[in-house]
């Protein structure tokens, strides 16, 4: 009776070992990916892609007070269609005889993030006040009147993050949607 008894209880024991070392056997939970972390991680890419943002203003800038896009570091952060529309803007003025004065303030928003595309992109809300920022005939210094007395427009910028780096890559200032 007594080796009967023994050898339940080394049986059971045995059952109860080699199941706790089953490599099958539900894994405690551990560390997950949370919320806060993801918001975290999204909160720093917000902050990049305003960084950036504010570099294209600044270099765009640069740009249309210079006449050239050389060392104005443009090239660094617009791409594509923002590269193209400020090289045409810059053109404009040049065959003008136009130049920039001032500068626009801004109120940028990151309004989407989307991590998860290849590559990842985001889209960039401004209200862009333009009252401190207008355009001057180079030859007389007298400011040129525009067509349009608002001078506070919504503007859309589109950027992607290539090779770790966010880029605005599009943009358009709209006429029609006042802030």
């Amino acid at each position: 009776m007594f080796l009967a008894a023994t050898a339940i209880t080394t049986t059971v024991v045995a059952v109860t070992t080699a199941c706790a070392k089953d490599p099958r056997a539900a894994a405690p939970p551990g560390p997950s990916t949370s919320p806060t972390r993801a918001a975290d991680a999204d909160a720093a890419e917000k902050t990049a892609l305003l960084d950036v943002y504010r570099a294209f203003w600044d270099s765009q800038l640069k740009v249309y007070v210079s006449g050239s896009m050389q060392d104005t570091g443009i090239e660094k952060v617009a791409g594509d269609k923002a590269y193209s529309k400020v090289q045409t803007t810059r053109a404009y003025y040049v065959e003008n005889g136009l130049e920039v004065k001032g500068a626009p303030t801004h109120a940028p928003q990151v309004t989407a993030l989307d991590m998860t595309a290849t590559p990842p992109s985001a889209t960039i809300t401004d209200c862009l006040d333009s009252t401190d920022y207008f355009k001057v005939d180079k030859a007389t210094g007298k400011k040129v009147e525009t067509v349009d007395n608002n001078r506070r427009h919504m503007a859309t910028y589109q950027a992607l993050r290539i090779a770790g780096s966010w880029q605005i890559r599009d943009f358009d200032i709209s006429r029609d949607r006042l802030c």
